[in-house]
């Protein structure tokens, strides 16, 4: 009776670690695009902007570097939340199974992170921060030599 129980601990606690990579890659895609359409957006209206609405030409660099850093902190957490479930599913894994081979491939993420990809695609709200920040640089610099 014990094992049957143990047993269905350890598949909700997989299933909750499956759940929040699901979560961690639905919004990994949700900003990734958000980024992408107003990144695309300002560069088809740049020429415009830069001309009629420079406020807003300064505004839409500084909303996207900020939505930028907000999406890097909502993937933090969302690894952190990934990292603690698979302890627990090591955990477990190593108590239920005697092969062992949950509890080894899972522990591989924690010596090769570079081999992660929900580890890596953490850092690549970074990137768009940097974009933007250059954006915002050529906006500001474009302002001052029309003045």
């Amino acid at each position: 009776m014990q094992r049957t129980c143990d047993i269905e601990n350890f598949k909700m606690v997989t299933e909750h670690f499956r759940q929040d990579i699901r979560e961690y890659w639905t919004r990994a895609h949700f900003y990734l695009l958000a980024h992408t359409a107003l990144l695309s957006a300002f560069i088809v209206t740049y020429p415009t902007l830069i001309k009629d609405q420079i406020i807003v030409a300064i505004l839409i660099p500084v909303f996207g570097i900020t939505i930028a850093i907000f999406w890097f902190c909502v993937l933090q957490g969302s690894v952190y939340w990934i990292k603690k479930w698979r302890e627990q599913a090591i955990k477990l894994s190593k108590e239920l199974d005697r092969f062992q081979c949950y509890a080894e491939v899972e522990n591989l993420v924690n010596q090769k992170k570079t081999k992660s990809p929900s580890y890596l695609t953490q850092f690549l709200p970074l990137m768009f921060v940097f974009i933007w920040l250059m954006m915002l640089i050529i906006v500001v610099l474009r302002v001052f030599m029309v003045l």
